[in-house]
């Protein structure tokens, strides 16, 4: 690039020693990504290719692409430029092919071949104003600096921190946590450094009165400075100042002849690169003239190349131009590309020079074009911009048809449902259905609705079932895929209020897609079965179904909800370890997605099983990205589970203000608040009002109104508030619908947020409040073993805590010894796990059996237990030593556990090595 001998560059020092040291880092093999960030004109481009350099220095190769506001540019235009410059574009295909569908494998070739070409000597790659990037681009971004590690690739990004979009920050938020990126913020120069700028363009030191007022005005905005010294160039009278730098830029552009005049506000108008054949069809002038007058600009630092030297003089010269002049050279520019050899390439140009030519230019060329646009971005995984072509689209004013307006539409609904924009897929939907129905066009309406397949959303659930019914309604084919399709999407819709037979329903679904053969029609059978099997009772079914949609899927979204539902059935089974394992192929999948939706999913199997394995903070980060997803998506059916799950985890460590009122309120007010008010009402007991805890309690519905696959969840959940309020009758009924589903887990039947354990722990509590005590211990006792045994620690103390209480409640020979020794066991745990509330109560009820509250003696038995434990004896060693039970050896081992503090049995092998045997307590 080429710069005005006298602009030179001025300060940074600072910033170029980091840059200067990460440079050497890459260069090294390990990449590096560097995000420069601050105001229009602040310098950050410059830095930029002083960096260049010095790359170069180090004999790095280097590479530009720059991101552009104009909605012309395809999707990920500054990384297509890469290749461009690097020289083979043919590796990298941003086109859809039956090979490279998912953004997933797009993302990984990109950075592969990047990481390749950066070869033995290192390569700096400049990502320029990604303020203006594309949604896609900024995810490619957020991959590439995930992927770079190994390699001598340094990826040095700019952009306006003023101006960034809801994608850019999402990806600045990634990228944050990422070790090998580094931020850098530029800020204004300071008064000395203001003042070599300024000598440096005006040639002679300008008084010190001046350089401050130069420095107060611009906030040392280098840019700003610049424009201003060249102003005090041109000026005989040093020391005069305009009132704006706009005014100083109008009045640098001023200067220059009419002919150059009309070409830059030519060029300004149609993109931010400056095309010489294009100017002169725009214009209707000659080549050479265009050629003359771009060369007047370049000797006075307007333009650089094929650039304007700064967009801030693009936008300048932009303004300058009426209204009307901008529609007209919009329409010239894209006559001009529809005539060129290469027009099918330049879709995204064509259509948005034909919509900037509205109103004046023709409606219907422009909406044809704006449709060929947004399908071309959807096949490239650039959904947002496709949303923003069809909304285009649409607005045009163009002669459509309903039929031409309902395809738009719903081709709208599909990119926002990928781009997890729920509200506007809701809007589009309906607006399509409304179309379809003045029409009398039952198949259009089924089309819209089934663009809402696998979404749960429970603002669209009520909608979707009567447009379902609709559709069916008024279909004549008794077997067809699309009738097939539709039976089963009633089903999901209907899962929350249970009003039809969901399983007679599903089957016949399932029937119907097999009978049809269509593919996808048996996938979306398959899901509806799914949700009909979602109760307690359809466990095994629900993963037999989820390994059949691995079979038949032939897409990742297939293979996603078929480990997802593995997930949820294995969760349900207690099979916590192989549940955990079906999460790594579901985070795969999802990041090829690059859905939203997608990462949701991922996001709230792998909260749920950190959680139930006791990594809380790790939990709650999680839990807040999939909040977030659910909340940017407008998306009540994850919101809700997703506040929920936050509620749940922060109320086991006893983080109770640490959900905003607000949250609260809509969580008491929901549309499935009848699920809810039990989950308020243990968070009321647990901020101590247990008045308004009983109050809630009273107003539960009835299970019968609750959704099937949220039974196990709802009765384990009340099981403790029946407990505590000494409701029989509700414990009575708990206990019969539990009962046959002693050895399950407790967590949902579809969508699994969190898992609470054994569902033994409930009907432990139930048998309590009935007053079968004996019965309840049994219950706990194996809960608490079964929790062991499946790595889930915050529910195996849980358990030990209430088979400790049940303990002393029932007092026989031993109880109130091991109950001691439970809750003393159980508050230690708590405490290291970080279950303030649990390790309170536990503390308590320790206290309260011990007497003083210190610790209790151990007995002569479990003396001997200790000292064999010392000695490295499993228990079915120290059983048969001790000519006692297995099991009463495990007690033994937990009394001394509680009695001592201790959590583990190395502990207790420390404490006899230190010769403490002999004491009665430690």
């Amino acid at each position: 690039m080429t710069r005005n001998a006298r602009d030179r560059f001025v300060g940074r020092a600072a910033e170029r020693e980091v840059l200067g040291e990460r440079l050497r880092v890459a260069a090294g093999g390990a990449g590096q990504v560097v995000l420069v960030a601050g105001e229009p004109g602040v310098g950050k481009t410059r830095l930029a290719e002083e960096t260049v350099a010095d790359a170069r220095s180090l004999g790095m190769a280097t590479a530009w692409g720059r991101s552009t506001k104009e909605a012309g540019s395809p999707p990920y235009w500054p990384f297509r430029q890469l290749a461009r410059t690097l020289g083979d574009a043919g590796e990298l295909s941003f086109v859809d092919d039956s090979e490279a569908r998912e953004r997933f494998r797009l993302f990984e070739s990109v950075t592969d071949y990047l990481g390749a070409a950066a070869g033995p000597s290192g390569l700096l790659v400049v990502l320029d104003d990604i303020q203006w990037a594309d949604p896609a681009s900024a995810g490619l971004l957020t991959h590439l600096a995930m992927g770079i590690g190994g390699t001598r690739l340094m990826v040095l990004a700019t952009y306006r921190d003023t101006e960034t979009h809801d994608a850019l920050r999402t990806a600045l938020a990634t990228l944050a946590r990422e070790p090998l990126v580094t931020r850098i913020r530029l800020t204004g120069l300071t008064e000395p450094e203001v003042a070599r700028q300024l000598a440096g363009v005006t040639g002679w030191a300008v008084p010190d009165s001046v350089a401050a007022a130069v420095c107060r005005r611009t906030r040392g905005n280098p840019f700003f400075v610049g424009e201003l010294g060249r102003l005090l160039a041109d000026s005989r009278e040093h020391g005069q100042l305009p009132d704006g730098v706009r005014d100083a830029v109008r009045d640098r552009l001023a200067r220059l002849s009419q002919p150059c005049q009309q070409v830059l506000a030519t060029a300004a108008v149609l993109g931010s690169e400056v095309d010489a054949p294009a100017l002169a069809f725009a214009t209707g002038l000659g080549i050479e003239e265009v050629l003359t007058a771009l060369d007047e600009a370049a000797a006075a630092g307007i333009v650089d190349g094929d650039r304007f030297t700064h967009d801030l003089i693009r936008e300048s010269a932009r303004l300058e131009v009426a209204t009307a002049r901008r529609l007209v050279l919009h329409q010239r520019m894209a006559e001009h590309l529809m005539d060129r050899a290469d027009a099918g390439t330049r879709t995204a140009e064509i259509a948005f020079h034909l919509l900037e030519s509205l109103p004046a230019g023709d409606a219907d060329l422009a909406a044809s074009w704006a449709e060929r646009a947004a399908a071309q971005a959807m096949t490239q995984l650039a959904w947002e911009e496709a949303d923003e072509l069809y909304g285009r689209a649409l607005a045009t004013g163009a002669r459509l048809t309903p039929a031409q307006r309902c395809r738009l539409l719903l081709a709208q609904v599909d990119a926002r449902v990928r781009a997890y924009d729920m509200d506007g897929a809701r809007r589009s939907l309906t607006t399509a259905a409304d179309l379809a129905r003045r029409e009398g066009d039952a198949e259009t309406i089924a089309r819209a609705v089934l663009t809402m397949e696998g979404v749960t959303d429970f603002l669209w659930d009520p909608t979707g079932r009567a447009l379902c019914e609709e559709a069916l309604a008024g279909i004549d084919e008794a077997d067809s895929a699309l009738r097939a399709r539709l039976l089963a999407l009633l089903v999901s819709a209907d899962a929350w209020r249970s009003s039809i037979d969901l399983d007679a329903a599903s089957a016949e679904a399932l029937a119907m897609a097999e009978r049809v053969g269509d593919r996808r029609a048996i996938v979306e059978a398959l899901r509806a079965r799914q949700m009909a099997r979602s109760g307690a009772g359809g466990a095994t079914d629900r993963l037999a179904l989820g390994d059949r949609m691995l079979q038949v899927g032939q897409d990742d979204d297939s293979a996603l909800w078929g480990h997802l539902w593995r997930f949820d059935a294995l969760a349900q089974l207690g099979e916590i370890d192989r549940a955990e394992a079906e999460l790594e192929p579901i985070v795969i999948i999802s990041d090829r997605l690059r859905s939203p939706l997608a990462r949701w999913h991922a996001c709230r199997s792998r909260a749920a099983i950190a959680a139930v394995r006791g990594r809380f903070a790790e939990a709650i980060e999680i839990g807040l990205q999939s909040k977030a997803l659910a909340t940017g998506a407008g998306h009540e059916g994850a919101l809700f589970p997703s506040v929920g799950f936050l509620m749940g985890v922060r109320a086991l460590t006893g983080d109770l203000d640490a959900i905003p009122a607000d949250l609260v309120e809509w969580h008491t007010t929901n549309v499935a608040k009848a699920s809810t008010k039990a989950l308020f009402a243990l968070w009321e007991l647990m901020l101590g009002d247990r008045e308004k805890a009983e109050r809630l309690y009273r107003a539960l519905p009835s299970f019968d109104t609750m959704p099937a696959f949220m039974m196990l969840s709802s009765l384990t959940g009340t099981a403790e508030l029946a407990a505590e309020f000494s409701d029989r009758t509700t414990a009575a009924d708990i206990h019969r619908r539990l009962a046959p589903y002693a050895d399950l887990f407790a967590c949902g039947g579809a969508g699994v947020v969190a898992i609470t354990g054994s569902v033994r722990l409930g009907l432990g509590l139930a048998a309590a409040t009935l007053g079968r005590l004996d019965e309840a211990v049994r219950w706990l006792r194996e809960c608490a073993e079964i929790n062991e045994r499946a790595g889930v620690p915050p529910w195996t103390t849980t358990a030990r805590y209430h088979l400790a209480a049940v303990l002393a409640r029932r007092k026989r020979p031993g109880d109130l010894d091991e109950a001691a020794a439970l809750a003393a066991s159980a508050a230690a745990v708590a405490d290291k796990l970080g279950m303030a509330p649990l390790r309170r109560r536990a503390q308590e009820l320790s206290d309260s059996l011990t007497g003083s509250g210190g610790p209790a003696k151990l007995t002569r038995r479990e003396r001997q237990i200790a000292e064999l434990v010392s000695q490295g004896l499993t228990n079915r060693q120290i059983a048969a030593a001790a000519h006692i039970g297995e099991r009463t050896v495990e007690t033994h081992v937990q009394h001394v556990l509680g009695k001592l503090g201790f959590t583990n049995r190395s502990q207790i092998a420390a404490w006899v090595v230190g010769g403490q045997l002999g004491t009665e307590a430690p």
